[in-house]
């Protein structure tokens, strides 16, 4: 697919991952639809930094877990493109209180990371003719990863992973539907990182180091472009897994 020009839907673009692939296909050429759910200066900062590498680009806010905001930004993306090209689902969060018994914890994360995803892929779909779904996934939610400190957002992401091969058979091979799967990712979710703790958090992978944001983002353009990889998920995880399982 040659990305220019296209309408791309980036949920959770403010910051980390979200952020840098907004600019990432920007820097391709197109339109992007930068969403945010709450931080509006870092909302515009990312969508003047997109202002400066394509046109059309839109900046909505909406809380994706929420019905009524999902269908609100679907009105708004028709009303200014009639079309989408390619959807990023990459909003989620991590609950700090999840484990095994926080029935709380569960319900936060299942509507913030697994079925948010499904709305907005049910909505995407209706103005999709053709094009690329990517969701963004954890190496959490691969088979024997995670840790009972997260284990509803480890479940939600495997459950994110099987929607995507699933979804995949569905709709290809108009849209076709692919993961990332990321290891530990220099974002904001971690915190205010010392480069001494990004090391230290870099130890759990091969590479020794702490994954960018940027890095993401390149691999979920690699994934728009192609029109050969479907139902995959891409692990990037700078060799995290073989360490934990090898």
């Amino acid at each position: 697919m040659n990305l220019n020009k296209k309408i791309v839907l980036v949920t959770g673009a403010s910051r980390g991952i979200g952020r840098a692939t907004a600019i990432a296909f920007a820097k391709e050429g197109c339109s992007v639809i930068i969403n945010f759910k709450s931080d509006s200066v870092a909302g515009q900062e990312v969508w003047e930094e997109c202002n400066r590498h394509s046109k059309g680009n839109l900046l909505i806010q909406a809380d994706v877990s929420k019905a009524d905001d999902v269908s609100s930004m679907f009105k708004k993306i028709k009303d200014q493109y009639s079309q989408l090209d390619i959807l990023v689902n990459n909003a989620g969060i991590f609950d700090e209180s999840d484990n095994p018994t926080n029935i709380e914890a569960f319900e936060n994360i299942y509507r913030n990371n697994f079925l948010s995803c499904v709305m907005l892929t049910k909505s995407a779909l209706l103005l999709m003719k053709e094009g690329k779904i990517v969701n963004v996934s954890s190496v959490h939610g691969r088979l024997g990863h995670g840790s009972p400190k997260s284990i509803a957002y480890s479940a939600f992401k495997a459950a994110l992973e099987s929607y995507t091969k699933n979804l995949a058979k569905d709709v290809a091979p108009k849209i076709l539907v692919n993961a990332v799967a990321p290891g530990r990712v220099a974002t904001p979710m971690w915190g205010n990182l010392s480069e001494k703790e990004q090391k230290e958090l870099g130890q759990a992978h091969l590479i020794k180091r702490m994954i960018q944001p940027e890095e993401i983002a390149d691999s979920i353009v690699f994934l728009a472009k192609n029109d050969a990889i479907c139902g995959e998920v891409l692990t990037i995880d700078g060799g995290m897994g073989l360490v934990t399982l090898g």
